[in-house]
């Protein structure tokens, strides 16, 4: 007999989802899944299935409609067939659709209404299981609502997939459905883009986080020196893993240029290495790390990003990203007075159009050519 999992939606309401198994020699055969508004339509369900699998000739031909290819069997087609590895965002989405249950779905046979399930599901904040089946604790039937613009990411990564991913799969992708489906979620608001972020820290919520990071490395030296990437994130103008994996033979101390590898790309990230200026206050904090590793800023991103997360909260600043401080370091180099083309060869943007928004900004000089900070961080 299946299985009937209950979960808590936003709203407070229950949904009830059911499950029927099926193995061979411990092989699974047959995975069948569904979700109801009540535990009476779930058990009916189960009722059913298991009445039709039950028939004769009902198992064969169960297993026969299940073998056509999920959508977890062709993300991982797709997935292996590019010669590229995709960015981190997008392979944690693939990875949390294939996990889901809509990747048990046959994906020849999905609907509109499929793909308007799935959205509302991810909006809802349904969760997938962990990779590891060792793993599978109750955690991941809790609830996470997502923002429209985070399911919004979801789709049009899945809509690569249905969009290019038919060649690869040797399947006939369900591209007007998906279409079908886009329009409506955009009607009703259930994806959305995301807006263009303007946030900056002002020079007091700087000197806030400055002074705690500085203190805490003062009073123990082996921490990770957090001053130190603030300050590079602004003035190097670079994301937090462009920094972080940065090599000392990426840098060229006498041309004041350094290597970015990988550097992201909507459309190539892997080998997309960029040659670019750096200027001399960027240069000063790199030049005061010790050489005790390949890498000038060798601690761990996912520390970084938690470490500056919790020193907000701590220091009650709110609504500022470690992303943000790269935003402050492009908007200072146009109040400086420098062109697209000269931001662009410091910051890495391959379209000047991506700096468009910046050229509002009114020129007023370097507000940071008497930082208290500077003999600090470059010591």
């Amino acid at each position: 007999m299946g299985t009937i999992v209950e979960r808590q939606k936003k709203d407070g309401k229950p949904s009830f989802t059911a499950q029927i198994r099926k193995k061979k020699k411990g092989k699974v055969i047959l995975n069948l899944v569904e979700t109801f508004a009540t535990r009476a339509a779930a058990k009916s369900w189960l009722n059913d299935m298991e009445n039709n699998l039950n028939r004769k000739g009902g198992m064969e031909r169960a297993v026969r409609a299940k073998a056509r290819k999920s959508v977890s069997q062709c993300i991982e087609e797709y997935s292996a067939a590019s010669p590229f590895s995709f960015g981190k965002s997008k392979s944690q989405m693939l990875s949390t659709l294939s996990r889901l249950e809509f990747g048990t779905q046959s994906i020849g046979d999905l609907t509109a209404a499929d793909f308007i399930d799935l959205a509302n599901n991810l909006l809802i904040g349904v969760q997938a299981p962990p990779t590891d089946p060792k793993l599978d604790t109750p955690s991941h039937y809790t609830l996470k609502p997502r923002k429209p613009q985070t399911v919004n990411g979801y789709m049009v990564t899945l809509g690569t997939l249905i969009r290019y991913g038919g060649p690869i799969c040797r399947v006939t992708m369900p591209v007007s459905e998906f279409e079908e489906a886009m329009r409506t979620l955009k009607h009703q608001k259930m994806v959305t883009k995301s807006n263009t972020r303007s946030r900056r820290p002002s020079l007091e919520e700087l000197d806030m986080l400055m002074e705690y990071f500085h203190s805490r490395h003062q009073a123990n030296p082996r921490i990770v020196p957090m001053h130190k990437i603030i300050a590079a994130a602004i003035f190097e103008t670079h994301r937090q893993g462009a920094i972080l994996s940065q090599t000392w033979n990426d840098y060229d101390q006498t041309n004041e240029q350094i290597m970015i590898r990988n550097m992201k790309h909507p459309m190539q990230t892997e080998g997309n290495d960029m040659l670019l200026d750096i200027r001399k206050e960027a240069q000063s904090i790199i030049d005061s790390m010790p050489r005790t590793d390949k890498r000038i800023f060798p601690y761990n991103r996912d520390v970084i990003s938690r470490h500056f997360t919790d020193a907000c909260k701590i220091l009650e600043i709110e609504d500022l990203h470690f992303h943000d401080l790269r935003h402050e370091g492009i908007s200072r180099l146009f109040e400086m007075g420098l062109t697209i083309p000269q931001v662009a060869q410091v910051s890495g943007h391959r379209s000047w159009q991506s700096l468009q928004r910046y050229t509002q900004i009114k020129q007023k000089g370097d507000k940071y050519a008497n930082w208290k900070w500077w003999p600090i961080i470059a010591t």
